[in-house]
């Protein structure tokens, strides 16, 4: 950084304004958010879809519930401090609506209600458990909940009704006992104008305490709770949507697969030389043709990256192009590449020496029992034989065979073939038994040895590095590696691993390809042609 540009963005800072640092890092984390949810989308959907079916289902199979109200008026006049000529004292009515929900929530009245109604509406904790009674401005409103709506709405009322007679009881009830002090205080002393007054007015408390009742208003009808397909899903697809995050969020913080371009630079300690997005299921088992679009553009980037570190380099440039495990697009990557360079103008020779798994006729369109690799290595052919002359688009021919340039063998002679400019010609692995793919790792360098000497580049592609040795012997001869990685595919450990291991190869570890990437959204705002 200059160093106008850290004045810069020191003096942004100190005026609290926002750096570009900051701008940057902000993008960064909304880009990883997007980035986590369009590839946890399938997972949300169908959690949510699963949450709004339990939810349906679990209504269903609890049948229908229906809810009634009832309600209690009660009179916000003090009646008893009039009628005992008392100034009646302030009260804060949330205080009062808080003491009354206290005793409207009392197991007593349940006990009450049920004693009441002779049992019909079932026990006091069931009558509880189906009912919920709320205050507000003086107004008390049962609420219950049951299977039939006639018995929701006769149980609501019968609880509305018992209301007023058990509060009055309760209220009453130190009233008793007052009036019964008094009377023991008569019997014992006799009359006497003061007890008698006192227990006038107690007498009088206990007519008015039921009096702050002013009426019930019963209920007339039930609605309909549960099911309601509508609401239930709405509310199942919440409870989804919630459960989908948790488990999203879970992943994210236990995964640790490598999911960004830093990822695999720290890794390997190497830079990423190209990133490749998901290809269409149509186009992963061919060669792109040079109309292919963004996709073809991005190999077209990677070849590029590739001239740039060999220009200058006097001789043929031998690449191998492995991976850390199987199924992380190596032979795509090394296919498309090999194309790319030759549309450059190049002189390329793709060689398949993955002889566990070769894959490279598939994509040009080599019939798969022609000789190839294992055939060199056995001895029965020679090397202008395997070669296959390929257009960029996956259609091929067999070279022609020139008696006169035959390899006699026994001799480590290099074909004189001539290669054109612009040219890609491919060495498939031919058919290699089970039994034998694995001891022949060790010969695969002498056959880079035969190629043709005025090539610019040999591409090849590699049994993956951690899995068995042929990366490890090839890496003693071939001048650089090239390692793709597959977006969320391979753990950083595994990566790592791979790190090392490259740290003591002789070639020299140029780069990777971040591979299977989500949609890069810039690039679908850039079209040739536009100003």
């Amino acid at each position: 950084m200059s160093t106008v540009a850290r004045l810069e963005t020191s003096s942004r800072a100190t005026r609290g304004v926002p750096s570009r640092t900051d701008d940057s890092m902000r993008s960064s984390g909304i880009e990883d958010l997007k980035s986590v949810l369009r590839r946890s989308a399938v997972l949300i959907v169908a959690v949510v879809l699963t949450g709004v079916l339990a939810m349906n289902i679990v209504r269903q199979i609890g049948g229908p519930l229906y809810q009634a109200s009832a309600k209690v008026l009660l009179n916000n006049s003090d009646l008893s401090s009039a009628a005992l000529g008392l100034n009646p004292v302030y009260q804060d009515p949330k205080r009062v609506d808080l003491a009354e929900q206290n005793l409207a929530n009392s197991p007593e009245l349940f006990d009450f209600v049920a004693k009441q109604t002779s049992g019909r509406f079932g026990s006091a904790s069931e009558i509880r458990n189906a009912t919920t009674a709320t205050v507000a401005n003086n107004v008390v409103a049962f609420q219950t909940k049951a299977s039939n709506s006639e018995r929701a709405l006769l149980t609501a009322n019968a609880v509305a009704s018992a209301y007023p007679k058990w509060r009055a009881q309760v209220q009453g009830r130190a009233v008793d006992s007052g009036i019964a002090k008094i009377k023991d205080q008569i019997a014992r002393f006799g009359k006497t104008a003061a007890l008698e007054e006192q227990l006038q007015r107690l007498q009088v408390l206990k007519t008015l305490s039921s009096a702050e009742t002013l009426f019930v208003e019963q209920g007339t009808g039930a609605v309909k709770t549960a099911p309601k397909p509508i609401s239930d899903s709405l509310l199942g697809a919440a409870l989804g949507l919630v459960v989908a995050l948790l488990v999203v969020g879970a992943r994210e913080l236990f995964d640790t697969t490598v999911r960004s371009e830093s990822d695999v630079e720290d890794a390997l300690d190497a830079p990423v030389l190209a990133t490749i997005e998901s290809l269409p299921r149509r186009m992963r088992t061919s060669v792109l043709p040079s109309g292919g679009g963004r996709f073809t553009d991005e190999y077209e980037l990677l070849a590029a990256n590739i001239a740039q570190i060999f220009d200058g380099h006097d001789s043929t440039v031998q690449l191998a192009v492995t991976s850390a495990l199987p199924g992380e697009g190596k032979t795509t990557t090394a296919t498309n590449l090999a194309a790319a360079l030759s549309r450059r103008g190049a002189r390329v020779v793709l060689a398949d020496f993955d002889l566990r798994k070769p894959a490279v006729s598939e994509f040009v369109g080599i019939p798969r029992a022609a000789a190839g690799v294992s055939d060199l290595l056995a001895g029965t052919v020679d090397i202008k034989s395997v070669l296959w002359q390929v257009q960029p688009n996956g259609a091929g021919f067999h070279v022609e065979v020139d008696p006169r340039l035959q390899l006699v063998p026994g001799r480590e002679e290099r074909a004189a073939m001539p290669i054109a400019e612009g040219s890609l010609a491919v060495m498939p692995a031919g058919v290699v038994p089970r039994s034998e793919s694995g001891f022949r790792f060790a010969k695969l360098p002498s056959l880079l040895e035969r190629l043709p000497a005025d090539l610019d580049f040999v591409v090849v592609d590699t049994p993956p590095a951690l899995v068995v040795a042929g990366m490890a012997e090839l890496a003693q001869s071939v001048d650089a590696v090239l390692v793709v990685v597959r977006y969320g595919a391979v753990h950083r450990r595994r990566l790592r691993a791979l790190g090392r291991q490259a740290r003591s190869w002789r070639s020299r570890l140029v780069g990777a390809v971040l591979n299977d990437s989500p949609g890069n959204a810039g690039y679908l705002n850039y079209y040739y042609g536009q100003p």
